[in-house]
């Protein structure tokens, strides 16, 4: 079983799963709090009902339903999203393998039915926009923990629970984002807020993650928000029929399958 490596958005789906850790021992610094948070374990197998709301200052909300699967193979993760509605998006289809190997990309892979193809994602189109979300490609996918350096700068309480305060700056400087601030829970180490800022260190989307209780023995949070407080416009994801450790055949994770629409 491998464990968990960061993910840039806390991860999506994934980084707000897990089982509670004991007590922290003195002298725990970021690193520590952020390598615990990654190795929390999250499940063999998960499924889930997504339902996406993108809300725009101009125009009315749009609704989005989507299918998740998630299987962990020892040193790969493999992750299946596909969208069944409105009429504009369903049928597409994104696949992503992430590696244990900290040396190794992401891979990423999207359907597009309207073009009958698979397009792979890589370099700086993992900066775009995820579907019209808030969320980048870059967020969703993994994020090795040696590609930041960690903080503590404090504790917090964050909407009654208490929280550390965890500052994490790249260390490439072509990154995306200048830094971030991540609201770690103290008592099960599930992420609970995270604020982005850009390269001239101006906020740039805030991730606030509620609805945290135990499925099946694990923390699971139901409802995430992301809003980007400069374009004003914001993401929530919930989460339904909510399954871990449930069979998932090897089929479904396949790049052919993806090429053939079939995303269930």
């Amino acid at each position: 079983m491998k464990t968990r490596r960061f993910f840039a958005a806390a991860v999506l789906f994934s980084l707000i799963t897990g089982a509670a850790f004991a007590q922290a021992p003195a002298g725990i610094n970021g690193y520590d709090i952020m390598k615990r948070t990654d190795e929390r374990y999250t499940g063999d197998t998960a499924q889930y009902k997504l339902t996406m709301t993108l809300n725009s200052s101009r125009g009315a909300p749009r609704v989005r339903e989507v299918d998740y699967y998630f299987k962990d193979y020892g040193d790969t993760e493999k992750i299946l999203m596909g969208f069944k509605s409105p009429r504009d998006v369903a049928g597409t289809g994104y696949l992503s393998f992430s590696y244990d190997d900290e040396s190794k990309d992401d891979d990423i892979w999207l359907y597009l039915p309207a073009m009958k193809r698979v397009r792979r994602v890589t370099g700086s189109g993992k900066n775009d926009s995820f579907m019209g979300t808030d969320f980048t490609y870059e967020d969703m996918g993994s994020r090795s923990l040696g590609k930041d350096d960690f903080t503590l700068r404090g504790e917090e309480a964050v909407d009654g629970e208490s929280c550390w305060r965890v500052e994490a700056k790249p260390r490439d400087g072509k990154d995306p984002y200048g830094r971030r601030v991540i609201w770690v829970r103290k008592d099960t180490y599930v992420i609970k807020a995270v604020d982005y800022y850009d390269r001239q260190d101006r906020l740039l989307k805030t991730l606030w993650v509620s609805g945290i209780d135990q499925i099946d023995g694990i923390w699971t949070a139901r409802k995430m928000e992301m809003t980007n407080v400069q374009d004003k416009h914001s993401t929530v994801i919930d989460m339904s029929e909510i399954r871990f450790n449930m069979p998932l055949d090897d089929s479904l994770f396949a790049v052919t399958a993806l090429e053939r629409g079939n995303t269930r």
